[in-house]
């Protein structure tokens, strides 16, 4: 087993574990946390992928702007009355447990018996290219996000006014 697939096997059950922690925790703060580290989890996984565009995207959208919203969506509201379920029922429990060791099962087996190429060498791509995008955006398309900046700001300003004003 080479160094890659211990990572990549790390990265993974510590997303699968964030995850569960996020249907688990009975704060919702703590939730908004293992979300955010299941978010750099599954960044790394795209790195070790050799997707690395992909995987810098996903730290600015999610583990960026997804957990603020979360963050923002915590300070506005009054969350210290919400309660989640009681206590499950053992049956329910009990199954659910089961069929997610069954998936895992099968994703683990799956995983170890890939046919992964054995050279080290990075993949070079043709097309889609981080410098390729960015000329896109930034060259024809630099009025359509400046403009998609100036709208999401007012929606944020419109938001924080609204929040305010059922405050009072």
């Amino acid at each position: 087993m080479n160094p890659q697939m211990i990572f990549f096997l790390v990265l993974a059950v510590l997303a699968i574990a964030c995850a569960v922690l996020v249907l688990q925790l009975k704060r919702i703060s703590h939730r908004v946390v293992s979300m955010a580290f299941c978010f750099f989890a599954i960044a790394g996984l795209y790195f070790l992928l050799g997707a690395e565009f992909i995987g810098i995207i996903q730290i600015i959208v999610y583990a960026g702007a997804v957990t603020i919203l979360f963050i923002f969506g915590m300070m506005m509201t009054e969350h210290r009355n919400i309660t989640f379920s009681a206590h499950p029922r053992k049956l329910h429990r009990v199954l659910s447990f089961v069929g997610v060791g069954t998936l895992l099962g099968f994703m683990l087996y799956g995983i170890l018996n890939m046919d992964l190429p054995q050279n080290g060498s990075p993949r070079v791509y043709e097309e889609g290219t981080a410098h390729e995008i960015g000329l896109v955006l930034y060259g024809h398309y630099v009025i359509a996000v400046i403009g998609m900046a100036f709208l999401l700001t007012a929606a944020l300003i419109g938001a924080i006014v609204i929040a305010r004003k059922e405050a009072k």
